[in-house]
């Protein structure tokens, strides 16, 4: 065996260890250099680089007991919490949102520790008022009374009427409405003649301060009844 193979084989395990301990000396200075290790000598937690707050787009009713937890990831811990609309509910900082009486949309803002921020939204569903009857079937011209529950202390109520009959032809005129003291009355001025098909009326009814809304419906038919009746 020739001496520089000797020599090869006799350095080589020492050169690959050294080689090793010279990478591993080379990533730990360079941790050292970028802050990423602590005075212990310990690697940090990563950067943020993109949070994710859940869940996403929640939905909650009105002035409920009901509350929505977030929870944020992908940052640094610990988060924080915000509301940019606290007419709709409140947010505490550690992420849990209850709803006042107002209805509407806000952004929920979640940031760590580095300054690092993530966003979702949060409704507040407006809850629907009663109405009473639900529904109603005439077979003679005249008012009919519906009358509203209200969630809130308004008192005040504004009433709509629109065709259900699904793109038929209709052979009446729609029924007005009015409202008043919690009452929506719908006058009717004729029911469809004899042989014709019925006529379907939806009411809506709004709460004007907040927003609550309840549907109900008002069927037109002739005495003698008719077609689907």
């Amino acid at each position: 065996m020739s001496i520089n193979k000797k020599i090869k084989q006799k350095y080589l395990p020492i050169s690959r260890w050294k080689a090793w301990l010279f990478c591993l000396l080379s990533a730990t200075l360079i941790l050292a250099c970028t802050g990423d290790l602590d005075n212990d000598g310990y690697a940090l937690v990563s950067p943020s680089f993109g949070i994710t707050v859940k869940p996403q787009n929640a939905q909650v009713a009105k002035a409920t007991a009901d509350a929505v937890t977030y929870a944020a990831t992908g940052g640094v811990t610990p988060y924080t919490y915000s509301l940019d609309a606290t007419d709709i509910g409140n947010i505490t900082t550690a992420g849990v949102f209850t709803s006042l009486a107002i209805a509407g949309t806000a952004t929920v803002t979640a940031v760590d520790s580095t300054g690092v921020s993530g966003t979702t939204t949060v409704t507040v569903l407006p809850k629907n008022l009663v109405v009473v009857p639900g529904t109603a079937v005439n077979t003679e011209a005249g008012a009919q009374i519906f009358t509203a529950t209200l969630n809130s202390a308004s008192g005040i109520i504004a009433c709509s009427i629109s065709d259900s009959n699904l793109g038929s032809a209709t052979t009446i005129a729609k029924p007005s409405v009015a409202a008043a003291n919690l009452v929506c009355t719908v006058t009717s001025a004729a029911v469809p003649a004899a042989g014709a098909a019925n006529e379907t009326f939806t009411i809506t009814i709004v709460d004007t301060w907040n927003g609550d809304h309840a549907t109900a419906t008002l069927t037109l038919a002739h005495p003698t009844g008719s077609p689907g009746f």
